[in-house]
């Protein structure tokens, strides 16, 4: 998958790397006057704020990195078949606890209703293929429904068939395992591999823009309001950082509600399985349990481990079947 997608995208890409840029330059050329008053040299207490702030910084950086860098679920021709099984292994907990609900809160006919809804009831054009671009057919579209136990959907333009919550970017033009949307800041897609950086993105660049204007605030504007206030350039920069604190900030605090929301409008129809769902969901985001790995980008979300400990056994099994192959022949 290339990384170069549109001039568009690229633009976005880079400014933020601007943004990085003025948060350092903001961040140490922030000083203390009132040291020079008192016969000090040196605020410790500013120089821990700012190496709190480089640690916050390298955190952002990276998830930024690695959510633009990373492949968020791709699925082509190749591979559909190998994505459709680590999708399973991934969702199979929640989907049986959300069949399990749905077969006790619903009528027989309603349930019924819903399988069928699939279109793969019938039996009479199984044979046909869906169109005349792919070899899929209807009967291979409802085995693997029935196989993996999840509705399963065919893309119209890369004519693969996947999951139902995996949709096609037409910037990168792939499908993507649970597609959130193309962000043109990371110059990439949000799905399923790369949620958990995008999440941590936008948290840590939320903490770290509020923190490095709080630092500017306190030690140019409070502390030396007398220095700040006869200053025309420090009063400019006060008054355009405040406002791009609070634009840039909110979005990206903006954009952790919405993901939290819609977490939360998902699973608001189950009932006392709800709470459940959730951290089910958040395991599969951040890659297993609670613990101090959910705060690190350079650990994979999505359960990335799963899929590649599945396409290494695959690969042991063709190994070992052609080993036996082999010791058929010479013997």
């Amino acid at each position: 998958m290339k990384f170069y997608k549109s001039c568009e995208s690229f633009s976005f890409f880079l400014s933020i790397y601007v943004v990085f840029f003025l948060h350092i330059l903001l961040v140490y050329s922030t000083d203390d006057k009132s040291c020079e008053e008192s016969e000090e040299k040196i605020n410790t207490t500013l120089i821990l704020h700012k190496r709190i702030f480089i640690f916050l910084f390298i955190f952002t950086f990276f998830s930024h990195l690695v959510t633009s860098f990373s492949d968020p679920g791709s699925i082509d021709s190749e591979n559909y078949l190998e994505m459709l099984e680590s999708y399973n292994f991934i969702y199979k907990e929640m989907n049986d606890i959300k069949k399990k609900y749905n077969q006790t809160h619903e009528d027989d006919d309603d349930y019924s209703e819903e399988t069928n809804s699939l279109g793969l009831s019938s039996e009479e054009d199984n044979d046909m293929p869906i169109n005349n671009k792919t070899t899929i057919t209807k009967k291979k579209q409802k085995i693997i429904s029935e196989k993996y136990d999840f509705e399963v959907s065919k893309c119209t333009s890369c004519h693969i068939l996947r999951p139902s919550s995996t949709h096609h970017c037409s910037d990168c033009h792939i499908c993507v395992l649970d597609r959130e949307n193309h962000c043109p800041w990371m110059n990439n897609c949000v799905g399923l591999f790369n949620r958990k950086s995008y999440l941590l993105f936008c948290i840590y660049a939320s903490i770290s823009v509020i923190y490095s204007f709080t630092i500017y605030f306190y030690y140019k504007v409070l502390k030396n309001f007398s220095y700040f206030r006869e200053s025309i350039s420090d009063t400019l920069i006060g008054i355009f950082w405040m406002f791009f604190c609070f634009v840039y900030g909110g979005f990206c605090m903006m954009l952790v509600s919405d993901e939290r929301k819609s977490v939360i409008k998902e699973f608001q129809h189950y009932g006392s399985e709800r709470v459940k769902l959730m951290k089910l969901r958040m395991r599969i985001i951040f890659g297993g349990s609670f613990s101090m790995k959910w705060f690190f980008p350079c650990f994979m979300g999505g359960n990335k481990k799963v899929f590649n400990y599945l396409m290494k056994k695959r690969e042991d099994d063709f190994k070992s079947k052609k080993f036996k192959k082999v010791v058929i022949k010479k013997n």
